[in-house]
């Protein structure tokens, strides 16, 4: 018999930069918690604030001039680098869209090396143009050609209609925002839902997992 696991789903959207910490995160504290499942569903962020009558940080005066300052220390304590993109915010459902679309075709490592891809955060890249996602994905992917197969793909009925169901499920969820995490404890499918790219600690702690702390030493360079 299997030994039961927990598991961690988490909801993001790339124009988010706590969703960015948030998968970079998770991604370097897994590699400590085995016995953990984690998966990344993209949803549409907009469309959760609004599922949840929330609105964005940055449309929020005092919470917007915050969150410079937070990024900028979040930034240096976990060594995870972060340059402000100068078209905020963008508009990411074609990249959630492709994200969806290399998830249904490639392996999870290959997946998720798509979602970790720092082209908006650090490299200032308009990930709202078809043509920079497609050459954004290309090298992980290999190939020009399947990146622009996979771009196309994005327009069918049914990758459109997944990046709706996710942001639906985070709602339902209780989600107000991202990134959010909804946990389950091995061997129970009660979930748990846990919010903010700060909230690893916690989670570690709930789950009985390891916690080295945000700082880069504690972990490989991601």
């Amino acid at each position: 018999m299997s030994t039961p696991r927990s598991s961690i789903l988490c909801y993001f959207d790339v124009v988010s930069p706590y969703s960015y910490y948030g998968v970079k995160l998770l991604n370097r504290y897994k590699a400590q918690w085995k016995n953990v499942d984690v998966e990344l569903r993209p949803v549409f962020l907009a469309g959760v604030f609004s599922g949840a009558k929330n609105q964005a940080p940055a449309h929020v005066a005092a919470k917007g001039a915050y969150m410079m300052a937070d990024l900028d220390r979040l930034s240096t304590a976990s060594g995870i680098p972060l340059t402000f993109p100068s078209n905020f915010p963008v508009m990411t459902v074609p990249a959630s869209r492709l994200l969806v679309t290399i998830k249904k075709n490639e392996s999870v490592v290959t997946y998720e090396q798509c979602v970790e891809k720092e082209a908006y955060w650090v490299e200032d890249k308009d990930i709202g143009q078809q043509e920079i996602l497609v050459s954004t994905v290309a090298p992980i992917l290999g190939s020009a050609e399947k990146a622009a197969k996979y771009m196309q793909q994005t327009s069918e009925k049914e990758i459109k209609q997944e990046v709706i169901n996710n942001t639906n499920d985070a709602i339902e969820a209780g989600a107000f925002g991202a990134p959010t995490f909804i946990i389950k404890k091995a061997g129970s499918d009660e979930p748990h839902m846990f919010f903010g790219s700060d909230r690893f600690e916690v989670i570690a702690s709930f789950l009985g997992l390891p916690y080295d702390g945000l700082a880069a030493k504690n972990s490989a360079k991601l």
